[in-house]
């Protein structure tokens, strides 16, 4: 019964506290929506004054001021209007700004003071700057038609500046008319307010905050009443009673309908579920042992197997690490005999290009051996013909010779005969001596003929040497010449062996080649796929290794559940144990 009033006494100190706040802040807001509301009030009159004050204020003056910002008559005259103005609506302060010409910066500067004539303390010169208002609250209250400050505290009092726009006939900004309002008054409001209403307010307040209490205390301990029963339940299910806490909460009343009776009938229905359970608890609880003892018999087959399959797995690692070895040791040998057989194929093709060239080369040479048969046949038959001309020659030497000797011949008898001429000639005498002359002149021709002749032989014989040894020497050329004709066209007929032997070197080459070349590309799909192979061998082993790894953890995990079925195993027997403390 304690804690129940304990509670509802709880439950009305926080409602007590919340009626406080909500009091304290009922009166913020009042005092603080009054004193705005004043506030608001007091700026808008503000304004509302200003503009009518502008009425009355002579707009042709102000515009000539402006033009010519001067303390002339004009000036004194509109600041005695300002001032009666100001006197006759009331206000503290009224004076106006002239246009801005930098627009939002700096300070509004004064036009004309609206203070008495009189007032040279008080009351600031044309031209003057304004420390309070500045150009962007002009340009604020054109934009808005107004502009008005909140409560100013000063040496004079409290007030409110309310500043307006005045236009001229065409719509142009001529001046800006500002007022100051007394605001004393608003402390005056706020203060009539903190004794009449706020005391009404905490007095409606309290009396509404005493009858809703006590109704709530009334409601709670009528609410809480079903917790006594609920607690009496609950010390008996702490107990191990079922039954009594069944029996306890019997007779709540469960028909209010709030969070309390659902909890009850709630707290009712899992006490009935609790019973049935532990019934059912109760009645299993014999197969749990049986249970366990078979869970511990099968955790430890699975152990013994996880160790077995840990120890074939690990060889299994062991053998993969030396395959993959191996098979490193078969990728270098593969990967060298690819580089072997490229290089092969490399000089094969080089071989063949080779092979060709020499082909080419043998060809020409054949070809260039026929031409100099044809040639040395076309010199032995130019030799056998200038042979033949060389022997007819020499027989025409004969034949000249036997000329020579008649011509000699005749010589010797034109000498005889000049001879026997002189002889007669001198036999004439002086008759004879002309002829004697003549016979003279033709012995030395006779002479002469015969020395020619005598030469002419010489040199027909020295020509007949001459020729018989070009006979000798072409006949020599001519059996050179045949078996240098021979010599060739046997080199020719080997050279035809050899560029028959060559094609078909080059064609074996050329077959080698293209089977290298095969080999070549096969060599590297065999590297290709011997490195497919080691890295299939790397990944095996790797796996190997992972299912090692995994294997190792399962037989720390089936470790593990050895001592987890052992804890089960002891755990069942104290559920048995603490089931059979339960009175159902």
């Amino acid at each position: 019964m304690r804690r129940k009033d304990r509670l509802a006494s709880r439950i009305v100190a926080i409602t007590i506290a919340v009626f406080i706040v909500l009091i304290a802040a009922n009166v913020f807001m009042t005092v603080y929506s009054t004193e705005k509301s004043v506030k608001a009030t007091l700026a808008e009159h503000s304004v509302t004054v200003a503009q009518n004050i502008a009425e009355y204020m002579d707009i042709e003056g102000y515009k000539q001021l402006v033009n010519s910002p001067e303390e002339s008559t004009l000036y004194w005259e509109l600041r005695e209007q300002l001032n009666e103005l100001r006197e006759k609506n009331g206000v503290m302060y009224a004076y106006t700004f002239a246009p801005p010409t930098n627009g939002k910066e700096g300070k509004a500067v004064f036009l004309v003071d609206g203070m008495p004539a009189d007032d040279h303390e008080n009351a600031a010169a044309i031209g003057d700057e304004s420390s309070a208002t500045s150009n962007a609250h002009l340009v604020q209250a054109l934009e808005d038609d107004y502009y008005y400050t909140d409560i100013i505290e000063s040496e004079y009092g409290q007030f409110i500046s309310g500043t307006i726009p005045v236009k001229g006939a065409s719509g142009e900004v001529v001046f800006y008319l500002g007022i100051d309002m007394d605001a004393d008054y608003v402390d005056i409001i706020s203060s009539l307010i903190a004794k009449e209403v706020i005391p009404m307010i905490i007095i409606i307040f309290s009396v509404i905050a005493i009858l809703g209490l006590a109704i709530l205390y009334y409601y709670i301990n009528k609410s809480l009443r079903p917790l006594t029963s609920l607690k009496e339940s609950a010390t008996y299910l702490a107990e191990g009673d079922i039954k009594g806490a069944n029996e306890a909460v019997s007779n709540i009343d469960m028909t209010n309908g709030n969070e309390i009776s659902r909890f009850a009938k709630d707290f009712t229905n899992a006490l009935q579920q609790l019973s049935a359970t532990f019934e059912t608890i109760h009645a299993k609880t014999n197969n749990l042992e049986q249970a366990v003892e078979d869970i511990n018999l099968t955790a430890h087959h699975v152990s013994d197997s996880n160790n077995t399959i840990a120890a074939s797995v690990t060889q299994i690692a062991e053998g993969s690490g030396k395959q993959q070895v191996s098979n490193d040791e078969v990728m270098q040998a593969m990967s060298e005999m690819t580089i072997g057989i490229q290089r092969l194929a490399d000089s094969t093709s080089d071989i063949a290009e080779s092979s060709n060239d020499m082909t080419e080369l043998v060809e020409k040479s054949a070809s260039n051996s026929k031409h100099v048969v044809q040639q040395i046949q076309n010199v032995e038959a130019s030799v056998i013909r200038t042979s033949e001309q060389v022997r007819e020659m020499g027989e025409r030497f004969h034949s000249i010779e036997e000329m020579v000797t008649v011509i000699t011949s005749i010589a010797d008898q034109t000498n005889l005969l000049a001879l026997n001429a002189a002889i007669e000639a001198a036999r004439a005498g002086e008759a004879g001596k002309g002829f004697a002359v003549v016979a003279d002149e033709v012995r030395k021709l006779a002479e002469m003929s015969r020395t020619s002749a005598d030469d002419i032989r010489n040199h027909l014989q020295s020509f007949l040497e001459i020729a018989e040894r070009a006979l000798s020497e072409m006949a020599v050329s001519t059996e050179d010449v045949k078996e240098g004709s021979l010599a060739v066209t046997a080199i020719g007929e080997n050279l035809a062996s050899i560029l028959q032997s060559v094609i078909r070197v080059n064609n074996n080459i050329q077959e080698n080649s293209a089977v290298i070349e095969q080999m070549s590309a096969s060599s590297e799909e065999i590297l290709a796929s011997a490195e497919d192979m080691s890295q299939l061998a790397i990944n095996t082993t790797t796996q190997t290794q992972e299912v090692a790894k995994s294997i190792d953890i399962q037989v720390d995990m089936v470790e593990k559940l050895n001592e987890v079925v052992e804890k089960l195993d002891a755990t069942s027997k104290d559920v048995v144990n603490e089931i059979e403390k339960f009175k159902l």
